[in-house]
C-alpha cells in the first residue's frame, strides 16, 4: 500500500549486472559509461532536486560528476553497487559547491527541505478515502525533519541498506537506525488507526 503513495519500498538491487557494467566502465569502455547515464541520470536528478530545490544546480553536480568519474577512471575502485556510489558522490560534490558559492558554513548536519511528493496510482486517484489518506499522509510527511524525509526516500524509495545511508548522510549506523525510527514513529502518531498501522508496517 504504501507503495501506491510514494513509492516508499525497497527495491532489488541486480549487484552482479552493476558491478560488470562498473568493471567494463573501469577497463574503458565508454559505451558502459553512456548506459550508466541513461540508467541513473532520473533517479540522481529526482534525489538531488528534492535535496538542493534547484534544477540547474542539481544539473550542474551531475555534470561534474561524471567529468570526474571519466578523469578518475583509472584511480577508482570497483563497486557492487553504482547506484550508491553516484547517490554519495553527488551528495559530497553538491555539499563541497554549495561551500564554493556561499560564505557561510555548509555542514552535512544542515537541514534542506527534502519534499515527498505523494504519487498515487492512477486507478485510485478518485477514491474518497484514499484522497483523504493521501491529505493526512502529506501532512504527517511535512512535520518530518528533512532529514528523516531524506532518510525516508533512501530506504524506501532507493533501496538503500542502512550502513549505505549512514556512509552517504555521515551518521553511524545506530544514528541512522534512530533516525528512521522516529520518522516512523512520527508518522504512526500523525495517523492512528488500523488502515496506517496496515500500511506503514511496510516501513519497518
Amino acid at each position: 500500500m504504501l507503495q501506491d503513495f510514494f513509492y516508499l519500498m525497497p527495491k532489488d538491487k541486480n549487484n552482479i549486472d552493476e558491478e560488470l557494467l562498473w568493471q567494463s566502465f573501469l577497463a574503458g569502455d565508454n559505451a558502459s559509461l553512456e548506459k550508466i547515464y541513461r540508467v541513473y541520470f532520473d533517479v540522481l536528478y529526482q534525489y538531488g532536486n528534492r535535496w538542493l530545490n534547484n534544477a540547474t544546480l542539481t544539473e550542474d553536480v551531475i555534470q561534474d560528476l561524471f567529468v570526474k568519474l571519466i578523469r578518475s577512471r583509472q584511480n577508482l575502485s570497483p563497486t557492487t553497487s553504482i547506484k550508491f556510489y553516484l547517490f554519495r558522490s553527488f551528495r559530497s560534490l553538491a555539499l563541497d559547491k554549495l561551500k564554493a558559492n556561499t560564505k557561510m558554513m555548509i555542514t552535512e548536519s544542515d537541514e534542506f527541505d527534502f519534499p515527498i511528493h505523494l504519487t498515487p496510482e492512477h486507478q485510485l486517484i478518485e477514491k474518497e478515502e484514499y484522497q483523504l489518506i493521501k491529505k493526512k499522509l502529506s501532512l504527517a510527511l511535512s512535520k518530518l525533519t528533512p532529514r528523516q524525509r531524506e532518510a525516508l526516500f533512501l530506504r524506501y524509495s532507493e533501496g538503500f541498506s542502512y550502513a549505505e545511508i549512514s556512509t552517504m548522510m555521515k551518521l553511524t549506523t545506530k544514528a541512522t537506525y534512530k533516525l528512521m525510527a522516529r520518522a516512523i514513529d512520527a508518522l504512526k502518531e500523525q495517523m492512528p488507526g488500523l488502515f496506517a498501522f496496515i500500511f506503514l508496517m511496510k516501513l519497518v
